[in-house]
């Protein structure tokens, strides 16, 4: 009896598994390979240096304010408007007075320099009048004086010698003597009308020294007007609220008819917008100027550089909703300028998430 397992001394069939393993390795490997290549930047992605910012205008935000305690009476500027740098924003109480004391001001400076001015013109007038007049007085008068004093050197001998005697009345020698009492008299008024021409001429430099100064620029009662001008504009500046510079107005605070609390309205310059990321502090020493990085914004990614690292380390104000996220951090603050301020512009303050590439600043 045949056994049908040794009926077939027929060669075996090899069996081919292990060249179908060998083959599943081959077309395995480049999905491998390729596994690999496409998993080769996450070192490059792991060293980025992930941190919560704000966005906010390049030169910060400003709060404008005025002093507590002042009533508003108008708001002039809307949120969204667009001011120039010095253009008045809100005016405040008090103005038709501060406006009125100016004005008042400023008449008694008008005052003040009309009759400066005709006190010029006064002092002109005598001068020319006294430059004109005084020569010919003083030449007059010195005749005079000589001629009386010739006169009278001639007629004192010969009234000595025609004395009269005591107890004597004599009327023509009485006449004689009146006429040459006169004569002394004029002679004596003449030399001295000729004396005070002269001091006169010998004083004028001084006199018109003094009458300069006292019509000059720097005499304190016309610095005085000028000082109440200032004055006066200074309390009108104090009812007003002007830009300290060119932006955009922001949030306005303040209503009119309210007694202002400081702050009155916030703006920036949003030409230019910056995120201030609160960098973790062991990541800090990590991060250099003109770094690339990239701020997420409403679901987009807007490229940046880093602009500024501070060195002052403190704790983090900007907060994850991520319940596993640390709560209490010590960071440091970097800005990151964005290369398009457009998408952010209109959204200051948002919390944004920073990512930034220590040496890929290229």
């Amino acid at each position: 009896m045949t056994d049908s397992r040794t009926g077939g001394d027929r060669p075996r069939t090899p069996s081919f598994p292990p060249l179908a393993a060998i083959l599943v390795l081959l077309a395995a490997a480049p999905a491998s390979l390729k596994a690999q290549s496409s998993t080769a930047p996450a070192p490059v992605a792991a060293s980025r240096i992930h941190a919560l910012g704000r966005i906010e205008p390049a030169t910060g935000l400003i709060t404008i304010g005025s002093r507590p305690g002042q009533r508003i009476e108008e708001i002039k500027v809307a949120v969204g408007d667009d001011v120039a740098a010095g253009q008045v924003l809100a005016i405040l109480e008090g103005r038709t007075e501060a406006e009125a004391q100016l004005a008042m001001a400023e008449l008694n400076k008008r005052k003040a320099d009309f009759q400066r001015a005709a006190a010029k013109d006064k002092l002109n007038l005598e001068r020319a009048q006294f430059d004109k007049t005084h020569p010919p007085r003083l030449q007059a008068a010195t005749k005079v004086a000589e001629q009386l004093r010739k006169l009278l050197d001639k007629a004192t001998p010969l009234y000595n010698l025609g004395s009269l005697a005591p107890g004597v009345v004599d009327r023509a020698k009485l006449e004689e003597e009146g006429r040459f009492v006169e004569l002394v008299a004029k002679t004596t008024q003449a030399e001295l009308d000729k004396s005070l021409l002269e001091i006169e001429a010998e004083l004028t430099a001084q006199k018109r020294k003094l009458e300069d100064a006292q019509v000059a620029d720097d005499n304190p009662e016309f610095q005085l007007a000028d000082a109440q001008i200032a004055l006066a504009k200074a309390a009108l500046e104090q009812t007003q609220v002007v830009a300290p510079r060119a932006g955009k107005v922001l949030d306005v605070i303040g209503r009119a008819g309210e007694v202002g609390s400081g702050q009155l309205l916030v703006m920036g310059d949003v030409s230019a917008i910056v995120a201030v990321a609160e960098v973790f502090q062991t990541d800090a020493p990590r991060v250099k100027e003109g770094d690339a990085a990239t701020v997420s914004i409403l679901g987009r990614e807007i490229p940046g550089k880093v602009t500024h690292v501070g060195s002052l380390v403190g704790r983090n104000q900007a907060a994850s909703l991520d319940p596993r996220a640390l709560k209490d951090v010590r960071v440091v603050k970097v800005r990151v300028a964005l290369d398009e301020p457009g998408p952010a512009s209109r959204l200051i303050n948002m919390e944004a998430e920073v990512a930034i590439t220590p040496g890929g600043g290229g």
